[in-house]
């Protein structure tokens, strides 16, 4: 596993991606690899589905125990829908977590992405998962089998959505072979944690100077 500094803050890596275009997949495997990682864990106002477990897979909360966090400003980022489900991204755990040099791996969406950087742009990095084409795309939510064409189609006018704002992230990795994939996500993890150890002795260097 790949170690990590604790005597710097950690770094959010936000990623984003498609569906379909294996994200998830990379980012267990990522999570496999690191040391010293947390993988942010969102709120929701749904029920529980079967299997999923309180604290692991989502906080299920009420929605006036979601609109209490709203107002208390407890969410880095929230869809607050009168029409579904509401979901967020609380900050507390998080907090926790970046203090303690802990880097923390969320999976959120460009509108997301766009509120978390409003209020924490320096402690963010985000990676866009890019299938290798749009016709691969298609193929692998087909050979998914579990939609229906219609909703295969609606994420697919989705996905041309998301990938045209694949430009406004930091890196973007293309998912054509998943090992490649994987490697190179943990190499820009490193280097992220090498530049913030590097500027962390750089500021240890300068403050060591000016107190002579």
């Amino acid at each position: 596993m790949l170690g990590n500094n604790n005597d710097r803050e950690g770094t959010m890596f936000i990623f984003s991606a498609p569906s379909g275009a294996g994200k998830s997949t990379i980012i267990n495997r990522v999570t496999e690899e690191l040391g010293n990682v947390y993988v942010s864990v969102s709120a929701t106002t749904r029920a529980p589905r079967e299997g999923e477990v309180e604290g692991k897979d989502y906080f299920f909360v009420s929605q006036e125990k979601f609109k209490q966090m709203i107002d208390d400003n407890a969410f880095y980022e929230y869809v607050d829908s009168d029409f579904g489900p509401k979901y967020g991204t609380p900050k507390a755990k998080i907090d926790e977590n970046l203090a303690n040099g802990k880097d923390v791996i969320l999976d959120i969406d460009y509108p997301g992405v766009q509120m978390m950087k409003a209020i924490a742009a320096d402690k963010i990095k985000t990676i866009f998962i890019m299938p290798p084409s749009v016709e691969e795309l298609r193929n692998r939510l087909v050979k998914r089998g579990t939609d229906s064409l219609e909703t295969i189609q609606k994420r697919m006018s989705m996905a041309e959505k998301r990938i045209a704002e694949s430009k406004f992230y930091d890196y973007i990795v293309i998912n054509k072979d998943l090992d490649k994939a994987v490697n190179d996500v943990l190499n820009i993890i490193k280097n992220e944690r090498a530049k913030k150890s590097n500027s962390k002795v750089g500021q240890s260097f300068l403050d060591n100077s000016n107190g002579r």
